[in-house]
């Protein structure tokens, strides 16, 4: 391995050097987005304790701010318990995790490519194109993004120690290949796209460790590749099971046309490949939240074109194919090698994203984190027999010219990175730039609205949140939101009808349920209040301040047994020293006093 390691020093030192310039500039970017329910404001994150560990494996990924999800991700979670234990909600930490993991992504791409092909520049290229593209910012640069990093990372630790089992004819359960399956094991515990990694090591192996005939080389790579198969099935059946939060493989929580119909999804996605090989190619106007239209029919230029282009794409490795088998075994890899790992990788590793399953979103910049070194291994690998071919040829002048214009190509993706890296560190502008091209996204307006908020500009707020109302109701914030300012200028009636509204789209929302509680209470509704209590108990049954509320009810109500029920459970999750730990105290002290015997 060392051997290995100083006979290619040169291009893993330029991989780190450029990647590290790049991203050095996101260290200080402060947390901010989902970073504050899944880190800061989530207390399962911040510490190690067995306790929490167990949690989150137990449950899904928004259980720590009692809200649900259809998402389990624990070895990410105990990623960011890991960062938080050395440095709380210091950014430098998370972000330094998350550049690192995405540098030595890019080495281990080379690395893969180098063994595979033996074809440096080709391998070099590669990897550094993954590295400096701008697209990665949203997977890299965004502390709640290191799904993506830490999964491909991990996918790649067991891509290389499978190869290495390969190319040494180790045993089917060697201990580099039991290490592999662990690496993968923890790479869908990080991100739930890792369950692509059998059929990545598939194409993987029938490119560069057993090319040959087609079918033959497909029977060998299963025979090969099984234990991963295996271990994604398995992943599959607990999912399906005790890990089925959400009840259903549908990450929706409103039916739509584009949720209900698979057709519907695929036409869509069609569409959607349009503006994925833009990005790209020509990676200009990046931004979240991107919207797009759905397609309900395959008669449309927007989805026939690209079907016919995908066609087309299909089509070319059967040519290149015939021609490989007609020119005979060769030793280094063919063309019809390169496009059928680069168009293998791309399309599975989009698989997951694509709409073959109705996960909540249509398109995202950072779901082309992991494809996009299958795509660009295809012309990255002509460029390199082109700069071979010059080299070889001495023509220095055309060298000279493509070296110019790949070098300015580079800088221009280089220079579009550092710009993203830095607009991430201000929340505010961040999310001004993607109104400019999404005016009317629900959680940009509802997150521009929470910015003013906490500046005190409520007017301000109220009308971001406002604006959030107005779109699909798909999630609870904004009503919420705009309910608790109702409430604080003493619109009782329209903060509950918000309150309320937020509820019909998500039954569980439990910061609705508690202000609920509390206006029910005020009003004089006590059985309403109870109601909701009780509901709030099954939501978050370890919060004790939901429990001492309850409590307040039941004395309201004249059921003293069960407050003090109520606060025993208050007390047993409290923190030690805390303001609802000294209020429990107090409240149990008072119904514990003894009552005045009156004098006759």
């Amino acid at each position: 391995m060392l051997l290995v390691l100083r006979r290619n020093l040169m291009p893993i030192l330029l991989l780190f050097l450029i990647g590290f310039s790049i991203y050095a500039v996101n260290l200080n970017n402060k947390l901010f987005w989902d970073d504050d329910d899944w880190i800061v404001n989530n207390p399962y994150v911040q510490s190690l304790s067995f306790e929490n560990t167990k949690f989150l494996f137990s449950n899904n990924t928004l259980a720590g701010i009692g809200l649900e999800s259809d998402y389990y991700r624990p070895v990410l979670f105990l990623s960011f318990a890991t960062n938080y234990a050395l440095g709380q909600t210091s950014p430098i930490g998370y972000h330094l995790v998350n550049n690192i993991l995405h540098i030595l992504s890019a080495i281990l791409i080379f690395f893969i490519l180098f063994w595979g092909t033996r074809e440096k520049i080709f391998s070099v290229l590669t990897a550094l194109i993954f590295l400096i593209h701008p697209l990665q910012t949203e997977a890299v640069t965004y502390v709640a993004g290191r799904g993506d990093p830490l999964h491909l990372f991990l996918m790649l630790c067991s891509l290389v120690l499978f190869f290495r089992a390969e190319k040494r004819a180790e045993k089917l359960f060697s201990k580099s290949r039991i290490i592999s399956l662990v690496a993968l094991v923890l790479a869908i515990l990080s991100q739930e796209k890792a369950i692509v990694f059998p059929f990545l090591a598939l194409i993987t192996f029938m490119t560069f460790i057993r090319p040959g005939r087609f079918f033959q080389s497909l029977k060998e790579g299963l025979k090969r590749v099984w234990p991963y198969f295996g271990l994604v099935f398995i992943y599959g059946l607990l999912r399906l099971t005790v890990l089925n939060f959400g009840g259903t493989l549908n990450f929706y929580q409103v039916s739509n046309v584009y949720s209900e119909s698979l057709a519907v999804r695929m036409f869509t996605f069609l569409s959607v490949l349009i503006t994925y090989f833009r990005l790209l190619f020509a990676p200009i106007g990046l931004h979240m939240e991107r919207s797009s239209i759905v397609y309900t029919s395959l008669l449309n230029l927007k989805v026939f074109g690209p079907a016919l282009v995908l066609l087309g794409l299909l089509i070319l490795p059967v040519f290149l194919y015939r021609r490989k088998m007609k020119d005979g075994a060769h030793p280094k890899v063919s063309h019809f090698d390169i496009w059928f790992f680069g168009l293998g990788w791309f399309f599975i590793a989009l698989g997951p994203v694509s709409g073959l399953t109705p996960i909540n979103a249509v398109i995202y910049e950072h779901w082309l984190y992991v494809p996009m070194i299958g795509f660009f291994s295809i012309p990255i690998f002509y460029l390199a027999k082109l700069i071979n071919f010059l080299r070889a040829k001495s023509s220095r002048g055309f060298l000279a010219v493509l070296i110019i214009l790949l070098s300015s190509y580079g800088l221009f993706f280089s220079a579009q990175a550092i710009k993203r890296n830095i607009l991430w560190g201000n929340a505010e502008a961040f999310y001004q730039d993607i109104l400019s091209y999404e005016p009317d996204s629900v959680r940009i307006n509802n997150n521009l609205g929470n910015i003013s908020f906490n500046k005190g500009d409520l007017v301000a707020a109220k009308a971001y949140y406002a604006k959030a109302t107005e779109a699909e109701d798909v999630f609870p914030q904004p009503y919420f939101n705009l309910g608790s300012i109702l409430q604080t200028e003493g619109d009782i009636v329209g903060a509950i009808m918000m309150y309320e509204r937020a509820l019909a789209i998500n039954p569980n929302f439990h910061y609705a349920l508690q202000n609920l509680v509390e206006l029910y209470a005020q009003q004089g509704d006590l059985a309403l209040a109870s109601d909701y209590i009780g509901r709030l108990k099954k939501i978050r049954p370890t919060d004790p301040v939901i429990f001492y509320n309850s409590a307040l009810v039941n004395l309201a109500t004249g059921n003293q047994v069960e407050a003090e029920t109520d606060l025993e459970w208050a007390r047993r999750y409290a923190p030690a020293g805390s303001d609802i730990s000294q209020l429990i105290l107090e409240l149990q002290n008072r119904l514990r006093a003894p009552t005045p015997t009156p004098v006759p």
